[in-house]
């Protein structure tokens, strides 16, 4: 369970696609990272990787043990957050995953603590990655896409990044294909 910086991802549209629920993975991350349903074990989110459509992104926190004391106390909270336990005795933790025409990513982080954007060999988007750049996922993040992917976004704009130093990128949906 990672505490993330969300002020380093926005979906800026929504789309109209309904949202998605799955079982949530164990150590699931936070918000803004994207997940797809495990082809092995239908009904069960993981991370998405590339190799099929993008199941949406987490858009709220996912807490140690669920919504706290405040949210008994003040109900219809706007957004609660999603538990890492299985407080009801269910036997699974539900994520539900929200898909977006656009959204606006920074930072690079393995962890999920405080970037939304891949780090590695080949698929890394710089602020020298040019505008209409293919882009699939690594690791639940943003990445240049590579042959064999799924190409589902591709890089329309660079924003100025919440952190000094950082790249933020706008990201336009597109349909998807394999490169």
């Amino acid at each position: 369970m990672s505490t993330l910086n969300t002020s380093l991802f926005e979906i800026t549209k929504r789309s109209p696609r309904p949202y998605k629920s799955l079982v949530a993975p164990t150590g699931a991350s936070g918000r803004g990272i994207a997940y797809i349903e495990d082809p092995a074990l239908p009904g069960t989110a993981k991370l998405a990787d590339g190799t099929i459509t993008n199941g949406g992104f987490v858009t709220r926190p996912i807490l140690a043990g669920g919504p706290g004391l405040a949210d008994a106390i003040f109900p219809n909270r706007i957004e609660l957050p999603f538990s890492d336990s299985d407080p009801y005795g269910t036997g699974a933790n539900m994520i539900s995953l929200e898909h977006a025409e656009e959204v606006e990513a920074e930072g690079y982080d393995p962890l999920h603590v405080n970037g939304f954007l891949y780090s590695g060999a080949g698929k890394t988007i710089t602020a020298a990655t040019p505008i209409g750049t293919e882009v699939s996922f690594r690791n639940g993040q943003f990445c240049i896409a590579v042959a064999g992917d799924v190409v589902e976004w591709e890089v329309t704009e660079f924003v100025s990044p919440m952190i000094a130093g950082n790249v933020r990128v706008r990201f336009t949906a597109v349909h998807g294909y394999v490169k």
